[in-house]
């Protein structure tokens, strides 16, 4: 019998335009945006002047006559990013986020395959985008000899009336406001097509399951959902304070200056956050009462509760005194770390997500916290399985891919979509996601092996870093393969060994997985990489690649 899931109350809005009309005045004494420039010198937007810029950069854009056109955004996480996505949205544009580590040549086959007429970018990708023969709006620089920088509109537009005077036409729900290329683990990428109504709903029910706190540190860009909506639109709608950081070279010095409430992550990005954890204690000679406060933590039902049980754990040296939650997503998360910030007192929580719907499905709760899974579906969100497959119904699931109707129709099921992941939900309504329906590895037999179950496995030996499972071919026929596994191995692990000795014990603890396991599923081939795997923006392993 499933549980009653007890949503927080949270402030809804249908359309950008409906959002800027109201959180002006509602946080008008409060912070939206924290910035540390170059130097390290603290920059701040509170909410009246954020609203205002936003409406000062819309009016620019209406007197260009680029209301109601598309407009493609190519750029490092930065304030500049923000406006030109609100103030677009604001005058109906359809917005499409470039992955700036894409190639110059894929970004700008996106920005002309999603029919932009306009795009916003910083100035070292200008240049790439030329060819389009299309006006540039550079995004970090002052002037430009056309008057197209972000400045110079933000001036101009200031001129003018501001707020709600602009007479901008009212927007409409069903208004698509992104076209958002999936950075999947395949090399096509999929142009989503979302809604104002999609996207905003999904932005505001992000606290719906998780009560954040005020102060949330975003460090993932800006053109992935997960950050764009889960990060910033949805503290803005709720009245947060929102610190961007994209780059890595000052993540740790902005993310201890701003002493964040909430860190929105991925995996990789909790794991560096803890080897620098552990650099520190064994710097300050506390590693080893660390490691015994995690064995004492798995020993105990403590962590329901999430009190410190390790009080110089010297967290404090990274993230501050104040940090109490951490949201990861993306990719799928290793427990033993989220096990390990429990003990420090610091609460980690898995959602599920996919761009297709906007992309948070479910998420964990404050008080429901199941580390191995990825919690209950927010408000109005439906989830059914086909052989195992998860299908999702609700307000923010996409309209459609765009100019590919075979392929919208090929992944909607009477209205369900198929997402393609592949899980179950135990009896008190909680999520799991076994792997991707495509990873699957299917055996001449008839048998069915999921590689992210088995990569599970292997990640908990303690010098394993990465790991792929695979299907490796050893007949003529398709099917007819071996279970083989390419892992990646620590580095401070390797200093100290060669190859073969690191393939040796690595052999052995497989050995000793795979007399756990039924034939069918026992690795046969193992070996070792010298590079971390190919991943996507938010650092899921590019599998085709790798093998």
């Amino acid at each position: 019998m499933k549980q009653y899931v007890k949503y927080h109350q949270v402030r809804e809005y249908q359309t950008l335009t409906e959002c800027f009309g109201e959180i002006g005045q509602l946080y008008s004494t409060d912070t939206a945006f924290t910035f540390y420039e170059r130097d390290g010198k603290e920059r701040t937007i509170s909410y009246p002047d954020f609203v205002n810029d936003v409406y000062a950069l819309a009016h620019s854009f209406c007197e260009r006559k680029m209301n109601g056109k598309h407009i493609a955004i190519a750029g490092q996480n930065s304030y500049e990013w923000v406006l030109v996505f609100c103030a677009a949205g604001l005058v109906g544009c359809t917005v499409i986020p470039i992955d700036i580590e894409n190639s110059e040549k894929e970004m700008v086959r996106m920005a002309r395959h999603a029919d932009a007429l306009y795009v916003a970018t910083d100035q070292v990708f200008s240049q790439a985008f030329s060819v389009l023969k299309i006006p540039c709006i550079i995004m970090n620089q002052k002037t430009t000899a056309a008057g197209w920088s972000i400045q110079y509109l933000l001036e101009e537009g200031r001129k003018k009336k501001n707020s709600k005077e602009l007479g901008l036409p009212a927007a409409d729900p069903e208004d698509v406001l992104a076209i958002v290329y999936t950075s999947g683990t395949t090399n096509t990428s999929k142009p989503v097509v979302l809604t104002q109504y999609n996207i905003m709903f999904n932005a505001c029910h992000t606290q719906s399951l998780i009560k954040a706190k005020k102060k949330l540190f975003d460090p993932l860009p800006l053109y992935h959902t997960y950050s764009l909506v889960c990060g910033v639109l949805n503290s803005i709608t709720q009245g947060n304070t929102i610190c961007l950081n994209g780059n890595l070279k000052t993540f740790f010095r902005d993310l201890k200056a701003f002493q964040p409430e909430v860190l929105i992550c991925v995996p990789m990005i909790l794991e560096n956050l803890l080897k620098e954890l552990h650099r520190i204690q064994e710097r300050e000679g506390v590693r080893a009462k660390a490691r015994k406060a995690v064995e004492r933590y798995k020993r105990t039902i403590i962590w329901k509760w999430c009190r410190r049980i390790f009080e110089d754990s010297k967290i404090d040296q990274i993230v501050g005194n104040d940090l109490k939650m951490i949201t990861c997503g993306g990719a799928q998360m290793n427990e033993k770390i989220a096990e390990e910030f429990q003990v420090y007192g610091i609460q980690v929580f898995q959602g599920y997500g996919i761009t297709e719907c906007s992309p948070l499905i479910s998420s964990n709760q404050n008080e429901d916290n199941v580390l191995e899974s990825v919690g209950r579906p927010i408000p109005q969100t439906r989830i059914r399985f086909d052989d195992g497959e998860i299908l999702v119904k609700g307000p923010s699931v996409f309209k459609e891919y765009y100019k590919n109707m075979l392929l919208t129709e090929e992944c909607f099921d009477h209205g369900w979509y198929r997402t393609g992941d592949i899980g179950y939900m135990d009896r008190k309504g909680h999520l799991y996601i076994c792997g991707r329906k495509k990873n699957l590895i299917v055996f001449n037999s008839g048998k069915k092996v999921v590689p992210e179950e088995l990569e599970g496995y292997i990640q908990k030996i303690p010098f394993v870093k990465e790991v792929m499972v695979y299907g490796a071919v050893v007949g003529e026929a398709g099917d007819d393969v071996m279970l083989s596994a390419m892992v990646c191995v620590d580095e401070e692990y390797m200093d100290a060994r060669d190859n073969y000795q690191v393939l040796d014990l690595l052999q052995d603890e497989i050995n000793k997985l795979n007399m756990t396991l039924p034939d069918y599923k026992r690795i046969l081939s193992v070996k070792l990489s010298e590079t971390e795997f190919k991943k996507t923006a938010i650092k899921k392993i590019k599998r085709k690649e790798a093998e």
